[in-house]
Order: structure tokens, then C-alpha cells, then sequence
């Protein structure tokens, strides 16, 4: 069955888009702000996510309670996330209930109550949430492997925040930033399933019209990268915890599709590269993944991995000889098809949520994307070469660019930078 795909913009700046599933009975829909951790100063840092926490403890009309069982009282799901470039507020129900979430997603970011005493609980919250972090090593060696590759930029930044800022925070701080950034030409209301846009179009005009006319403001893409570098963190753990790689082209570049296949050749599963010759071959490592990140100006690609502490030289040599084969062994005809195989495959099951195609939506506007449907993008996997493969290898993995962190029972007079940039040297 026909699924359709719409886009309209309100008088007051507030982008609708929506993708119709006939064939289901649900809908996810996600009010997003298109603006996250990187558009924080070093001191509002861990306001975004703050935010997203007290938004939900009440509004002028409703208790916290009453937000909760709003939409669980007929069978939806309610919920919200910070990331680096975004915050989202979303709900799945059922298509004759897109009204409600409409309703209650519109006045928890509209009206929020912003109560002092909600705010030292929820205070409390955020920072039993960075202990649990803190206790999660293969959690904090990324947010450390953000700071040696951003180094001081906003996309270093933890979307959590540091304990000395949660603990400042004020009312009017949080005011202060929701007026500044919660406009609707920040905004991008998202909806897939079954799901008619002109209804859409009503109730947005009914619940978020009122907004004031706002344009779309850029994202906070003024501060200066600045040269990657290595940061070493002496904790006591079981495993040493290693985060390595270089920057990567942005969400919008053209060589995107080449380098989500090299990723899944390179650690994006059991059959990858890293995984067999690390972990099978080797026995350095349980786990061990690659992974690439794409933001709106530039992104991530790079590779984890956890293994013994007497291992540690060893291991990093073997995964940035890896890196180096990218550069000089392209992948055989049978490798390229099992990968694309194997990303088309993934695609396609999580397109069958309608959350997931909600995201996809969302993300491709915030992006200022053109609207790709599931056979476009298929067949912009498909059109991936061997040559393309060495073309975004090329591009992205340089000695130079390279940064490094390492987490665990090891001492930074053990580990250099510019060793490892030598041991990614070709020739």
C-alpha cells in the first residue's frame, strides 16, 4: 500500500512533516526542537537535558500524575531524549488518539510549570544519572573521546551536564534558555503512520498556531574545531576502555552512503573486519564495534573496544592496522554485497516502526534534507562502489586526524599520541 509523504510550514515558522501508513493502525509523533548540548555556553552546559526533565513535572493544567497517565490511560507511550543537536518530545498511540498526543505533547513544551521545588528534586535526579554514568566505563570513555576530538568545542560537551552546573542551575536560567531556543522556527513536528496531514495541519494550528513567528536560527556552528588529540583517564576497572578515530563528513554529505558501508565492513557486526580479527582471531576483545556519527557540520567515525589491561599496546596496534587495510584493501566483491545486505537489511526492519520512521522524518528536516522514501535510499546503498569505499577511507582516515581516549588501569606516560598517528602511517 501507498505510503504518502507531506511537508507545510506554518505562518509562524513550524515545520509539519508527516509520512501515511495506511496499512497500520498506530502513530508516532515527535515534537522536536532542533537544538541540544552543542548550543549550550560551557556554563549552561546539561541545561538542555535539564529542561527536557522538568518539562515533564507539570504544566498550568496538568500535574505531573496527570501527564503520566494522560496518554497510558489509552494505551500510548509518552516520552523524550536530549542529544548533541536535538531535544524530542514523542508519543506512539493509536491513530484515533493522535489528537491527545498532539494535545499533551503541545502543552508540556508550551506550558510548563517550572516549579523551584520540582527543580531541586529533579536536581537530584540528573545527578544520580551522572553517577550512573560514572559507574558505566564504556559509557564515560565516549564522552571522553568526544573531548579529545572536539576538544573544547560544543560537541564535547556531555549532554548531561557536569555536577557543578546541575547544582547551579536556577529557574531563570532554564526560563531564560526556553525562550531563547524553544521557538517555532526551531521546531519540527513529526508524524508516521495513519496519519492525514491536513488533520495534522489543524491540530498543529489548533495547539502550537499561537506560537510567535520565529525564523529557523542555525545551529551553533561558529566555534572553530580544534586539533584532535589523546586523553587518558587512570580509573580502576577491570578493562582497559578504548575509544579511537577522526572526525567524519556531516549528516548532508554526498559520501554518507559510502561511509555507513564501510562502517558495517569495518565493525558493524559479527562478520566485520575488527570483529573477526580482533575478537576471533586475536582473543583481545569481547566487545568491539565501529560506529559512525554524523551531525549537521561534521561527525564521528570511530571504534570501541574493551579489553586486559597488559593487552592494551597490542590492541591498539591491531585496530589501527585495521584502519590502515581500509586504506589499501578494498573490500572484495562478496564483502561489498554482504555489507550492503546487511545495512538494507537493518534499514528495512527498523522502518517497519512507525517511531523509527518518525525519527528518519525528523532527522532529514532538521538536516535540510530532501525527503528520500525507502527504495531512494536503498538505492543509494546500492550505488556504492568499491572505489567509493576507498574514496571516504582516504578521506576520512588520517594519521593527523586521529584522536584517542583511553579509560582503566593504565598511566598516560604508557600511551602517545603520536605513536599511534605513526602506527596509522601507510608506507
Amino acid at each position: 500500500m501507498s505510503i504518502t509523504y507531506n511537508r507545510s510550514v506554518l505562518p509562524n515558522g513550524l515545520t509539519l512533516v508527516s509520512e501515511n501508513i495506511p496499512h497500520v493502525r498506530s502513530a508516532a509523533v515527535g515534537l522536536w526542537i532542533a537544538r541540544g548540548s552543542r548550543d549550550e555556553r560551557l556554563s549552561q552546559n546539561g541545561l538542555s537535558h535539564l529542561i527536557e526533565h522538568m518539562l515533564f513535572k507539570g504544566t498550568r493544567t496538568r500535574t505531573a500524575r496527570e501527564i503520566a497517565v494522560f496518554l497510558e490511560s489509552i494505551g500510548g507511550h509518552l516520552d523524550a531524549f536530549t542529544s548533541k543537536e536535538e531535544t524530542c518530545f514523542y508519543a506512539r498511540v493509536l491513530d484515533e488518539h493522535l489528537p491527545q498526543a498532539v494535545d499533551i505533547l503541545s502543552d508540556v513544551i508550551s506550558h510548563p510549570r517550572f516549579d523551584p521545588r520540582d527543580l531541586e528534586k529533579e536536581r537530584q535526579v540528573i545527578l544520580e544519572e551522572i553517577k550512573a554514568v560514572e559507574d558505566t566505563p564504556d559509557e564515560i570513555v565516549h564522552e571522553l573521546f568526544s573531548e579529545a576530538l572536539f576538544d573544547g568545542h560544543p560537541l564535547s560537551y556531555p549532554i548531561l551536564g557536569s555536577r557543578e552546573n546541575c547544582q547551579s542551575f536556577k529557574i531563570a536560567d532554564l526560563q531564560a534558555f526556553r525562550r531563547k531556543n524553544y521557538l517555532p522556527g526551531n521546531m519540527v513536528l513529526a508524524v508516521a503512520g495513519r496519519v492525514e496531514h491536513r488533520a495534522l495541519e489543524q491540530l498543529a494550528r489548533r495547539y502550537l498556531g499561537w506560537h510567535q513567528t520565529c525564523p529557523v536560527v542555525k545551529k551553533n556552528a561558529s566555534a572553530a574545531l580544534k586539533a584532535p588529540g589523546l586523553l587518558v583517564k587512570k580509573k580502576k576497572t577491570s578493562q582497559v576502555h578504548i575509544c579511537l578515530g577522526m572526525p567524519a563528513p556531516p549528516f548532508g554529505d554526498p559520501g554518507r552512503y559510502a561511509l555507513l558501508v564501510l562502517n558495517t565492513i569495518f565493525g558493524g557486526g559479527m562478520s566485520s573486519r575488527l570483529f573477526q580479527k580482533i575478537r576471533e582471531e586475536e582473543g583481545l576483545a569481547y566487545s568491539i564495534y565501529s560506529f559512525a556519527d554524523l551531525y549537521c557540520d561534521t561527525g564521528i567515525f570511530g571504534v570501541y573496544l574493551g579489553v586486559a589491561a597488559e593487552q592494551t599496546r597490542r590492541s591498539l596496534e591491531t585496530t589501527l592496522a585495521e584502519f590502515k587495510r581500509l586504506l589499501v584493501e578494498p573490500p572484495s566483491p562478496e564483502e561489498l554485497a554482504n555489507a550492503k545486505s546487511q545495512l538494507k537489511g537493518n534499514l528495512m526492519l527498523g522502518l517497519e516502526s512507525t517511531s523509527n520512521r518518525m525519527m528518519r522524518l525528523a532527522k532529514m528536516e532538521i538536516n535540510r534534507e530532501p525527503y528520500l522514501d525507502l527504495g531512494q535510499t536503498l538505492a543509494k546503498i546500492d550505488a556504492v562502489t568499491a572505489d567509493d569505499l576507498l574514496a571516504i577511507a582516504q578521506r576520512v582516515i588520517r594519521p593527523e586526524a586521529l584522536a584517542a581516549a583511553v579509560l582503566g588501569p593504565v598511566s598516560a606516560k604508557d600511551i602517545s599520541l603520536p605513536q599511534l598517528r605513526e602506527m596509522l602511517q601507510v608506507g
